[in-house]
């Protein structure tokens, strides 16, 4: 029997027919959201005899492919000898100022389902109506009469265009398929671990669960991971694979595994999605009147059937397929993740509701993810899911606006309304409310309905209107069990954030659409916590603690009680400068000093640089480029002569995102526990998480911190030759929850004394 494929009335339609520009991606969200509320409206008017959100299904035969075409009809009549459609489209523009046939995706949408009602129910006749709504009422209509020949004629040719490309796509897959089914594991042998990761990987996959694995540094996630996901992906448990990372180093990582699996006969299609930001043409990336934006639909049918034929689309493949096609390489990554096997990106297209691909994380699917560093994301699901809205911004922004477009002007007026909600008392002080401030988030939304049907052509303030649809979006999910409203004193202004401190409702909800999930990094301790914060703590969840693959006696870990607090700070520079360079100077390599803070870290560099004028030592700065990150991890070369001493920040990209095996790192002074400075916000979710279990501070301060440190200390030993030292400086590493803590495959000395700390440096490195 031929497969069955499954496509979209909508889908169908824009793919046979969809011309015409791209539209910025919050002007898209008003208009869905208008949509919703313009479609209702005009349903509820309906005669008796109509219905609304008709379903509709067909399986329709051609060239010996089966396609069944199924959606809703926004409202359809069925009588005994004619079929009714009305296609309702809300829209922020003068409904008037748009004629018959300027969208023909729209007619498209509104034939198919004219076609499939008469094919179903045996009518020879159709009125196919298209109507324009805008929310206030004003609307615009337009009618076109057809008989079931027309209909069906109009049906066939969409779906055969349509099956030229999806018969390609097919072709691919049975390929694809064949190499999945038989290739091995792309090494020659496992490093202890791999192979029960990759079964982790397999078994979440199969069953559509979550598996949580704690794998050290240097075991080999990412090639283990993909190959239990591939092994799936061939079985049929899942339909593609998503492999989720916050870094570059992440990205390449993943890149790199696909090309070695490709080097020994793996059919593999990914595709790399860059940040619209980073990979935009332009020099200056504005969508608005953009050139690779404007015609967009009418060219991407093209370059979609081109790309089919390529195995590794990456960020430079991307990038030479849009400028041959003339089209915007973020928007056309989205559109090849559709039909490709492993799609690299970050979390948020996972994730994040503003620009999740709609297609995998809307609805449920059978994609499987691979998540990296999973340690990350408690924190950025908070940003995902959080808003602010800051009334000095928006004094700054009306300002500039009134200055070009005067102070009359309607974007003015809008702003100085919004303006008045966000007004601070002078002795206001910062609270958290259990309760939306209501007044707010009514000027909230009547500024985003409003100001999104103004269409700004100055980027600033279409992002904060965006920003502000975001906030009124986030208000009406707002839930006291897991969100809080932080009002923030800003001058004469306040910041109202309404903040998800609690992101694992989301998270669970976001685990189970789709077909197995591995949450994997090197630090997920404790692993209940990790598991709860992440959702994935259900029944047929699992967990996974692999121990190091590496020899203990390679890495030596000494225990510092040097007061690091900022009160002592000024105090033991000297001592941290000197262990510093006890450190350095025990053996040439390169090293690491890592430090809470930007300012901590200074203080210590400059009092380092006094000392030892002519030493090898660089410093991190703060917002740099990607070039100067680059020349800086490039200064550690292999096989140095000298020593080198990078200062860098816990929790930054060089802590974190860098990968320095062999010789390229010789060891990591990690100096305090990592734990983030009291704040505002930090306070709040210690009393919070307290309320619910009592481990408030745990979960705002000590694991936050110790999270950051194992992640520093993870760039030490990334093989197995690799040797190193790892230095903790800070009273609180004796205290008993810290030791718990400590991974179990570290041996722990305790040094009090700096000469006792080169004598165990010295007798490590002869050994």
């Amino acid at each position: 029997m031929p497969q069955i494929h499954v496509v979209s009335v909508r889908a169908l339609a824009e793919y046979a027919m969809e011309k015409g520009d791209l539209i910025p991606g919050g002007a898209s969200y008003a208009r869905m959201r208008e949509g919703i509320r313009g479609h209702q409206a005009l349903q509820e008017l309906l005669p008796v005899n109509w219905q609304a959100e008709a379903p509709v299904s067909r399986d329709i035969e051609t060239d010996g492919h089966i396609l069944r075409v199924q959606g809703r009809a926004d409202a359809a009549y069925i009588g005994p000898d004619i079929v009714c459609v009305r296609e309702i489209k809300t829209t922020g523009r003068n409904p008037h100022a748009i004629l018959k046939y300027d969208y023909p995706v729209h007619w498209a949408q509104a034939e198919i389902y004219a076609a499939l009602l008469c094919l179903n129910h045996g009518v020879e006749r159709a009125e196919v109506r298209l109507i324009y709504a805008r929310l206030d009422g004003v609307k615009r209509e337009y009618a076109e009469a057809y008989d079931a020949d027309t209909l069906n004629r109009l049906l066939m040719g969409y779906v055969r265009l349509y099956m030229g490309w999806i018969t390609a796509v097919d072709d691919w897959k049975a390929k694809s398929l064949a190499t999945l089914q038989s290739f091995g594991f792309p090494y020659d042998d496992y490093r202890d671990g791999q192979k029960e990761m990759a079964r982790a990987v397999f078994r979440a996959m199969k069953r559509g669960a979550n598996a949580l694995i704690e794998a050290p540094t240097g075991i080999g996630k990412t090639a283990a991971s993909l190959y239990g996901a591939l092994k799936a992906l061939g079985k049929g448990y899942i339909t593609a694979i998503f492999y989720l990372t916050a870094r570059t180093t992440g990205r390449r990582a993943a890149e790199d595994a696909l090309d070695r699996m490709r080097a020994q006969g793996l059919a593999i299609r990914s595709v790399t999605i860059t940040a619209k930001e980073k990979c935009c043409l332009l020099e200056a990336p504005d969508c608005m009147g953009c050139p690779h934006a404007m015609g967009y639909y009418d060219r991407r049918r093209d370059a979609l059937k081109a790309a089919v034929g390529m195995q590794k689309l990456d960020a430079d493949a991307i990038r030479a397929l849009a400028e041959d096609y003339g089209l915007c390489p973020f928007e056309l990554s989205l559109d090849i993740s559709e039909t490709a096997d492993v799609i690299i990106c970050d979390y948020n297209y996972a994730f994040d509701p503003r620009v999740r691909i709609k297609r995998y994380f809307g609805a449920r699917s059978r994609a499987g993810l691979l998540v990296d560093e999973a340690h990350n994301l408690p924190d950025r699901a908070r940003e995902m899911l959080s808003a602010s809205l800051s009334g000095r911004r928006l004094y700054e922004l009306r300002k500039r606006v009134a200055s070009f477009e005067g102070k009359e002007s309607p974007m003015v007026r809008l702003m100085t309304e919004l303006l008045r909600a966000l007004k601070c008392e002078n002795d206001q002080e910062p609270e958290a409310l259990s309760d939306l401030p209501e007044g707010v988030v009514e000027a909230a939304r009547r500024f985003a309905e409003a100001a999104g049907e103004l269409q700004s052509a100055e980027p600033d303030v279409r992002e904060f209107v965006f920003d502000v649809q975001w906030f009124v979006n986030v208000s009406k999910r707002f839930d006291p069990e897991c969100y809080r409203v932080m009002m923030l004193p800003q001058d004469r202004w306040l910041l109202i954030r309404l903040w998800c401190y609690d992101p694992s409702k989301h998270m669970r909800r976001a685990l189970g659409r789709v077909g197995g999930a591995a949450l994997f990094s090197a630090t997920l301790a404790p692993m209940d916590f990790y598991a709860a914060q992440l959702g994935a703590d259900g029944e047929a969840d699992e967990s996974l603690r692999l121990e190091s693959p590496f020899p203990r006696e390679n890495l030596k870990v000494l225990r510092l009680p040097v007061s690091v607090s900022l009160r002592d700070r000024e105090r033991t520079q000297h001592a941290v400068a000197q262990v510093i360079h006890a450190m350095a100077e025990a053996k040439p390599g390169n090293y690491i000093a890592c430090f809470p803070s930007y300012a901590y870290m200074t203080l210590v560099f400059r009092h380092y640089r006094m000392l030892w004028p002519y030493e090898d030592a660089i410093c991190q700065e703060a917002h740099m480029t990607e070039p100067r990150r680059m020349a800086f991890i490039e200064r550690f070369v292999p096989a140095p002569t000298r020593s080198l001493v990078g200062f860098i920040v816990l929790g930054g990209v060089f802590a974190e995102g860098v990968d320095l095996p062999e010789d390229r790192l010789s060891g990591a002074a990690i100096v305090s526990t990592g734990m983030p400075q009291l704040s505002f916000e930090r306070e709040l979710m210690r009393e919070l998480f307290d309320d619910a279990d009592d481990g408030g501070t745990d979960a705002a301060y000590t694991y936050p911190g110790l999270r950051r440190v194992l992640q520093a200390a993870g760039r030490v030993i990334r093989t197995e030759t690799d040797r190193g030292v790892v230095l903790l400086m800070d009273v609180r590493y004796r205290q008993e929850k810290l030791r718990e803590l400590m991974p179990p495959h570290w041996d722990v000395t305790d040094v009090n004394k700096l000469s006792d700390l080169k004598r165990e440096l010295e007798g490590f490195w002869e050994g």
